[in-house]
């Protein structure tokens, strides 16, 4: 049940639909109770929402549209995104188990998107070479319609800053919510048409990744795929785009190190790396999940790790006072307790954490305790896999450069974290690591900051004004100005 009422339909060239496809039920990950079902867009409305939004990008009155007009459209959606952030928190809390106080940050940061890229949509700038007898421009144009795949966690924020970026740039869009968590996502039709966005230029549609995403994805008028979802996933958009030459903008994953360095606010750092590895219930991307400590300081600081790891409140996402909400689903617990009771049979020291609640409050939600692990081998599972849960692996470094080595020997490089006193030491370690993001005694991004991933942690950056060379494509036009000579 919500307070607000569901949006549960497609929204296409302005207009809603129920869908036509495979019905699903979405449940609330707290006690896994029906929230409401859901059909999918069939296969025909798949396509027509792209050959709508196609036609919406060739046409004239989009073709004349100015940069500073699509900002003020996404300044408009910024301001009432702003107004509604307890509708969109409270929808997304309900869907994704995130808790509320969480879910707030979110929507607001996600209005933050809105409005830096609404300042960047009129900025869109070129280029000019005198070559003597030619002159030389380069302009950038957007690619046309922008397929955006969203998954399930934290999608509402997920969902904004690709498409603030690539709306900002000129391009229309069919976005697709995870299937799982889409409430948030489709609220945003109605917050769509108040803003005045042109019919077609945001077309929202349902379906699975397998048989919706792969449509969209291999679909000969999507110019530009955004997705962001597991490795699997995103190797077989690569796989699937290859035919039409479709790039793409990829956030795969992350195996996040933390390096913490003897010379530091302990309390502060505590705080740090509690942040860094459950906040959302490590579900994202970017969590630390390797904490590296050299071995004097170890036993002391894992202690008292552990021992705040131990308090931080579990319950129901709508809870103000609840920090680590459930897992999205009971598949990921099962997933994560087998990882971890193989992981116990090998050798390695469970701290606190490794199982599932049986309080009453939270007997019946996908909830796992706060895990810290110890004495874990650097080639296991634990430590080289993604595991996207509140696990954090436990390792000790003889020096700075046995954390550096140890740090970059992962197929992964999305999010990094250094703490340190020592600045010169931190921006060293920093120039070191292999991974597209470092944050040096901080943890999360914000629009201004480039965001994505080094390896196998995906391809193209978001945020920043790296994020409008992405959604753009550079055409360079050549003036001879004499008479011509081959």
């Amino acid at each position: 049940m919500t307070k607000y009422p569901l949006t549960l339909t497609q929204y296409i060239d302005g207009k809603v639909d129920h869908g036509n496809g495979q019905e699903h039920e979405i449940t609330n990950p707290f006690d896994n109770s029906s929230i409401c079902k859901l059909k999918s867009a069939s296969k025909e409305e798949v396509d027509f929402a792209i050959e709508n939004a196609h036609a919406t990008f060739k046409s004239s009155k989009w073709q004349k549209m100015l940069g500073r007009e699509r900002g003020e459209l996404l300044s408009n959606l910024a301001r009432i995104v702003k107004r509604d952030v307890e509708k969109f928190a409270h929808l997304e809390s309900i869907d994704t188990g995130i808790p509320i106080r969480e879910t707030r940050m979110e929507i607001s940061t996600s209005a933050l998107h809105f409005d830096y890229f609404a300042g960047h949509a009129g900025k869109i700038e070129g280029s000019f070479q005198d070559l003597g007898a030619r002159f030389n421009y380069m302009i950038r144009e957007p690619y046309g319609v922008i397929g955006q795949i969203v998954p399930w966690n934290t999608p509402f924020k997920l969902m904004a800053r690709g498409f603030a970026a690539a709306f900002a740039c000129g391009n229309t869009m069919v976005i697709k919510p995870s299937i799982v968590a889409p409430l948030s996502i489709l609220a945003l039709a109605e917050a769509l048409d108040e803003a005045g966005f042109p019919k077609g230029s945001v077309n929202i549609i349902t379906g699975s990744g397998r048989v919706t995403g792969k449509q969209i994805v291999e679909h000969k008028l999507i110019k530009k795929i955004i997705f962001t979802g597991g490795g699997e996933g995103g190797y077989e958009i690569l796989q699937q785009t290859a035919r039409n030459v479709t790039p793409s903008v990829l956030e795969l994953g992350g195996k996040g190190p933390i390096i913490v360095t003897e010379n530091i606010d302990f309390d502060e750092t505590i705080d740090g790396v509690l942040t860094a590895a459950f906040a959302r219930k490590a579900e994202v991307c970017f969590a630390g999940t390797r904490l590296f400590l050299s071995h004097q300081m170890h036993d002391k600081f894992i202690e008292r790790l552990s021992e705040q790891a131990q308090k931080i409140p579990m319950g129901d996402p709508l809870d103000e006072k609840t920090q680590l909400g459930p897992l999205m689903t009971k598949k990921r617990v099962e997933d994560i307790s087998k990882i971890v009771d193989q992981s116990k049979n090998e050798g390695v020291n469970i701290v606190c954490g490794g199982f599932k609640p049986t309080d009453k409050n939270l007997s019946k939600g996908n909830f796992y305790a706060p895990t810290i692990a110890t004495n874990i081998s650097h080639n296991s599972h634990m430590a080289q896999e993604e595991i996207f849960g509140p696990v954090l692996s436990v390792f000790k470094y003889d020096d700075l450069d046995d954390a550096v080595e140890k740090s970059n020997d992962s197929d992964f490089g999305l999010a990094s974290y250094v703490w340190s006193n020592d600045i010169r030491q931190a921006h060293d370690l920093a120039h070191r690591i292999e991974s597209g993001n470092v944050f040096i005694n901080a943890y999360g991004y914000q629009s201004e900051i480039p965001f994505g991933g080094y390896k196998k942690s995906g391809v193209g950056r978001e945020h920043g004004s790296e994020a409008m060379l992405e959604y753009t494509q550079s055409k360079s036009i050549t003036v001879g100005m004499g008479r011509f000579q081959s």
